[in-house]
């Protein structure tokens, strides 16, 4: 129960920073460095340096395995804790990557929406053609 109001606390935190965040940026001018579909990435980002460093260890630990001939007990059980680690990065890395795509699908769809309506706005060109 600690671990997930310690969790909890910890997201919710992160969430205030990322405000915090966007506000002075909005002031500095430079918003769109800062939006939703950064953060995004940047946690895409961190994820797969994660995803890299757990297969990098589990290539070690093979290795080691490898070496040594035979399974104990011990390198088995950080063998099967890094491979649900793994999977589990595999999953943060595919979340981030569908809001990713929802965050940019709106915003396409905005822009969209609104060339759409500039159109409707705008006065159809006249076209003359003069022999």
């Amino acid at each position: 129960m600690a671990g997930n109001k310690r969790q909890k606390a910890q997201v919710k935190i992160l969430g205030e920073i990322e405000k915090q965040l966007s506000i002075k940026a909005k002031k500095l001018g430079i918003e769109e460095r800062f939006g939703a579909v950064n953060f995004e990435e940047m946690k895409e980002e961190s994820a797969r340096k994660i995803l890299d460093d757990l297969n990098a260890e589990k290539t070690n630990l093979e290795y080691e395995l490898h070496m040594k001939g035979v399974l104990d007990k011990d390198s088995t059980i950080k063998l099967e804790k890094i491979n649900m680690y793994i999977t589990k990065a595999q999953r943060v890395i595919e979340k981030h990557e569908k809001n990713i795509e929802k965050l940019t699908g709106k915003a396409t769809k905005a822009r969209a929406d609104a060339l759409q309506a500039a159109k409707k706005l705008a006065p159809p060109p006249k076209i003359s053609i003069s022999r």
